[in-house]
């Protein structure tokens, strides 16, 4: 019995340590805070009135330090995990059997779908390489779920076509990536292949202080005022967006100066 109200008083005292009275240079006062996300020019944080941001321009030199260092190590220690996981995947896969191409006894190949980019080019384009393609014009849309496949299967055409390209993507938004200590943001699309991801990388809107997401991720929230939060995207949107492509990086086909096309 001892031993159990011993256990109870250290997990209570450890709670109480992770708890700590936070007070910016204008005197504001926060008790008991608790860091819900650092982000990149600041961290929302959770305490006995509600929720708040700080910037790390409001904290005292020696808190603001204290703090920064706490977001690098908890970004290493997400970008360890992610290696991990993608070294665990690509090991998955490379057990898995190779795909001969040939359909199972018994079952025909599924048509493709008459709203998917590739049905819509004409059968002389489709045995043309990527590369040999008409150039993407800057108002021109591909699919996001295309664009992974055409890397997939002709990298190298793709790369001809689309590296340095201005044009248009469309897709649908899997989830947000936050940046610490730059104004930018990350948009990841769904894809059609786990191991590839299409990144849009987003400038904060000029008006807005601080971006970070809400819901468990699900809702990218821009903060333009004091206390006042405006919903920019959520997760399973349909967004149509321009960007100057960088080809493919690794697993990831990234486009930067991204900006929504309404």
């Amino acid at each position: 019995m001892r031993s159990v109200i011993l256990f109870v008083l250290l997990v209570a005292c450890a709670n109480f340590a992770g708890a700590e009275d936070i007070t910016t240079n204008d005197g504001k006062l926060f008790k008991n805070t608790e860091v819900l996300s650092f982000q990149a020019d600041g961290f929302v944080i959770k305490h006995g009135g509600g929720t708040n941001w700080i910037g790390w321009t409001d904290l005292p030199t020696a808190t603001r330090k204290r703090f920064q260092t706490e977001a690098r190590k908890r970004k290493e220690e997400e970008i360890q995990k992610l290696k991990q996981d993608l070294a665990r995947a690509e090991a998955e896969a490379a057990g898995l059997k190779e795909d001969d191409g040939q359909p199972e006894s018994g079952k025909q190949p599924r048509p493709e779908k008459t709203g998917n980019f590739a049905a819509r080019r004409t059968s002389e384009e489709r045995g043309r390489p990527l590369a040999k393609l008409p150039h993407l014009q800057s108002d021109e849309i591909v699919d996001a779920t295309e664009l992974v496949k055409q890397f997939k299967t002709d990298p190298t055409g793709a790369d001809l076509r689309c590296d340095k390209k201005t044009f248009r993507v469309k897709g649908v938004i899997e989830r947000f990536e936050p940046k610490m200590f730059v104004r930018k943001y990350d948009v990841l699309l769904e894809s059609s292949d786990r191991f590839v991801r299409v990144v849009a990388v987003f400038d904060y809107p000029n008006d807005c202080k601080t971006v970070f997401t809400t819901h468990r991720g699900q809702t990218l929230v821009g903060k333009p005022a004091e206390n006042k939060q405006v919903t920019l995207l959520q997760a399973g949107q349909t967004i149509v967006l321009r960007g100057k492509c960088k080809a493919a990086r690794d697993t990831e086909i990234v486009f930067t100066g991204c900006e929504l096309v309404h």
